[in-house]
C-alpha cells in the first residue's frame, strides 16, 4: 500500500491525511521500523557488554594466575608430604614389606 503524506495545499487535488491512514502507516511502517532499530541497538549493546565482560574476566584471571598456580603447587606439596609420612610410618612400624614400600615410594614421585 502506498501512502501519501502531504498535507492539502491551496490549489492541490490531494486529499488530506486521515487518522485512519496515519494509524495504518504507524502499524505497517513505523512500528516495525522502530522495532528493527531497537533490536539492532540491543544486539550491539549486548555485544559490547560481552566483550567488556570477557576482557574483565581475562584481566582478573591474569592478575590471579600466580596465586592460583602457587595454591595448586602448595596443594600438591601437602599431598606429597602426607604420602611420604604414611610411607615412613609403614617403614618404621614394619607394616609393609620392603617391595611394597618401594612401590609406594615410586607412586609418590
Amino acid at each position: 500500500m502506498l501512502y501519501n503524506f502531504s498535507m492539502k495545499k491551496k490549489g492541490s487535488n490531494q486529499n488530506p491525511l486521515t487518522l485512519n491512514e496515519l494509524g495504518e502507516f504507524t502499524e505497517d511502517v513505523l512500528l516495525p521500523a522502530v522495532k528493527d532499530i531497537i533490536q539492532e541497538e540491543i544486539a550491539v549493546e549486548i555485544g559490547k557488554h560481552r566483550h567488556e565482560m570477557k576482557a574483565y574476566i581475562d584481566s582478573k584471571m591474569e592478575e590471579n594466575k600466580g596465586d592460583i598456580i602457587s595454591y595448586i603447587k602448595g596443594d600438591r606439596e601437602r599431598d606429597k608430604n602426607w604420602k611420604v609420612k604414611i610411607v615412613n610410618i609403614l617403614k618404621r612400624e614394619k607394616l609393609a614389606k620392603p617391595q611394597e614400600i618401594k612401590i609406594l615410594v615410586n607412586l609418590i614421585r
